[in-house]
């Protein structure tokens, strides 16, 4: 018996271990807002400075956590004003000093509603005195404005954790307080869950607290305790619902410790109350958010998570349960109580689970095209093994005993404990596919002959490398003047911005080209063929 249990318990952790890894290695910078624009626009070339940096995002964003910066030529950060909120929840603007002659380089990083961190960068160029490169400074000055991966870690780890003392709290709590008729016979493994459980929500939290701000600030993990960072935080939706649960885990705690001495009933309508406004601060902080209407989604993963807390902590509460303890005739009953209620918490965790799967997709197509997609397939997999075990564990409790079906929901316990740490993963991913690129390659031809092979790639949004190779009329070798270009997004009304290109060799020009959006953006060469003789060519670039 004692080797059974140290095998299970074995299982346990080893299912916990491996769930933390996951959660810990999520990638928690993938956000859904994405800028739509900016003034200046990326590649600009302005006779004045701007009086002020404007960005405006596809979603509202936490305008209290915007950081824009601001760097010249030289990599030498320039004091903007405090980014404050624009012509809506969405848009962010700080003010700009007075710029002279130079290229510069914006570094934005904000946090959308639902919590999640995104970072980008575009340069624009003021006067025409200087040819600096733009895509190099950028390069140059981003490096330092990311968060530390260990703050993303511990992030991960301290959502995992936070979800998995959730699962136990509510659930298994409930069905060790069913159990009291049990006794010593249950353990003290048992009885300690709901303590141990309380404590684990409140250090994860408060793990979680600290660190998403870190994040946010792109900081260090000295940052995550710093008391200007921990105000900045609270200001934010995510951050506010996190405080929230840090009190409710308090306060559980708390209500953990009295409970022996309250009315049943008057534990039973707190524990209720307290129950529903925490799993609110996960479902409220999350992807719902950003589906519409957001609170009728909001409601349906708040009833995902009740019942998969109601399933898979039962299943805790009763892989901890010694096994003379379900011989008893008060464990048997127990078990079968468990096992109906199962039978009602499973087609819902199954139903509302593939609803927001469903709505967060937009459908099944392209669902492994992202990592999110991939977990969530991971997730439904392991589902359907532990649902597979329990069906042989209803059969034990059914035709055998609840003695005898302790090892299947031990089995089932663990990989449940991979369902947590799968969910904590997807949650800090994006569901939305990533923007392919289209990388671009096409020869144009003037009317007297003039032949120029241009070469674009990746052909996505941000950076993009720029070939061009000219041929002069009648293929000749005769080196031209010069080649210019410049870009330009008529739909958007984006006037054209010049593209600073390098000589290569002979007839052969190379650059870089920001595009700071997805569109049908015009490509024009001006080419300078001889002293007299300039010719233009036009192309339609294809951004996704």
């Amino acid at each position: 018996m004692a080797r059974a249990r140290t095998w299970a318990l074995a299982a346990v952790m080893s299912a916990v271990l491996v769930a933390g890894v996951l959660a810990g290695s999520a990638r928690t910078a993938f956000a859904h807002a994405s800028l739509l624009s900016s003034t200046p626009v990326a590649n600009s070339v302005l006779e004045e400075g701007p009086a002020e940096i404007v960005l405006q995002f596809s979603e509202p964003i936490e305008v209290g956590m915007a950081s824009i910066r601001l760097f010249d030529g030289a990599g030498s950060r320039l004091d903007l004003g405090d980014p404050v909120e624009g012509a809506d929840d969405a848009t962010v603007r700080a003010a700009v000093p007075a710029l002279g002659d130079d290229v510069y380089a914006v570094v934005w990083r904000i946090t959308s509603v639902d919590g999640h961190v995104v970072d980008g960068a575009f340069s624009f160029q003021v006067g025409t005195t200087t040819n600096a490169d733009g895509q190099a400074l950028i390069e140059s000055v981003r490096r330092g404005v990311r968060a530390a991966p260990t703050v993303g870690r511990i992030y991960g780890v301290s959502r995992f954790l936070a979800y998995l003392a959730t699962v136990a709290l509510l659930g298994a709590g409930w069905w060790i307080m069913q159990g009291a008729a049990l006794g010593r016979a249950a353990g003290r493994k048992w009885r300690a869950l709901p303590v141990v459980s309380a404590v684990a929500l409140l250090v994860a939290s408060i793990g979680a607290f600290t660190f998403f701000g870190a994040q946010a600030v792109a900081g260090s993990v000295g940052d995550a305790f710093s008391p200007s960072v921990w105000r900045d935080v609270a200001g934010t939706r995510t951050g506010a619902l996190l405080a929230v649960r840090i009190g409710l885990a308090a306060a559980w705690l708390a209500l953990v410790k009295v409970q022996p001495r309250l009315r049943p009933e008057l534990v039973k309508t707190v524990a209720f109350v307290m129950a529903v406004c925490t799993l609110s601060t996960f479902s409220a902080a999350g992807h719902p958010t950003t589906l519409d209407p957001s609170a009728l989604w909001i409601a349906v993963d708040l009833l995902h998570l009740a019942a998969v807390s109601a399933w898979l902590g039962g299943l805790l509460a009763f892989a901890l349960l010694p096994r003379a303890a379900l011989a008893l005739p008060a464990g048997e009953l127990l078990a079968k109580r468990f096992s109906r209620s199962a039978l009602l918490a499973v087609p819902v965790v199954v139903v509302t689970g593939a609803a927001l799967g469903w709505q967060l997709n937009d459908g099944l197509e392209g669902l492994t095209d992202t990592a999110w997609g991939e977990a969530l397939v991971a997730k439904i997999i392991a589902v359907m093994v532990v649902l597979a075990i329990a069906v042989v564990s209803r059969w034990f409790l059914h035709r055998r005993s609840a003695r005898s079906m302790w090892g299947t929901v031990v089995m089932e316990a663990a990989l449940g404990i991979l369902v947590v740490g799968l969910a904590a993963t997807i949650v800090g991913m994006s569901p939305e596919p990533p923007i392919r690129s289209q990388a671009y390659a096409e020869q144009l031809a003037s009317p007297s002959g003039l032949i120029a092979v241009v070469s674009l790639g990746p052909g996505s949004i941000g950076s993009n490398e720029v070939h061009i190779t000219v041929t002069p009329t009648g293929g000749s070798l005769t080196p031209v003047v010069k080649v210019s270009a410049r870009v330009s997004l008529p739909s958007a009304d984006l006037p054209a911005a010049p593209v600073d290109l390098v000589k290569e060799g002979q007839n052969h020009y190379s650059g870089w080209i920001t595009f700071p959006r997805s569109g049908q953006w015009e490509l024009e060469l001006i080419v300078q063929v001889t002293a007299s003789e300039q010719q233009s060519l036009k192309a339609v670039v294809p951004i996704p």
